[in-house]
């Protein structure tokens, strides 16, 4: 999670489609849980059919959310 700052720091759009396209990935941004972060590199996978739905990241989230956050609601 960037929150809120632009991802690939120092590279211009060309160069992040560049490494991108070589399989690079952005580094785990700091205080990212390591969870997180691999849900991240999952939905990165070079095969979109191998890349998690919304309803199993909605679930995903949902869950997490409600294990570190106890004040957490869920959505009605």
């Amino acid at each position: 999670m960037t929150r809120g700052r632009i991802p690939y720091p120092g590279m211009d759009n060309k160069t992040v489609l560049d490494q991108v396209e070589r399989g690079y990935r952005m580094d785990k941004p700091t205080n990212t849980p390591d969870g997180v972060y691999t849900k991240m590199l999952e939905c990165w996978h070079e095969k979109p059919e191998q890349r998690p739905t919304f309803e199993h990241l909605f679930v995903y989230f949902d869950d997490y959310f409600i294990s570190v956050e106890p004040n957490y609601r869920e959505a009605e």
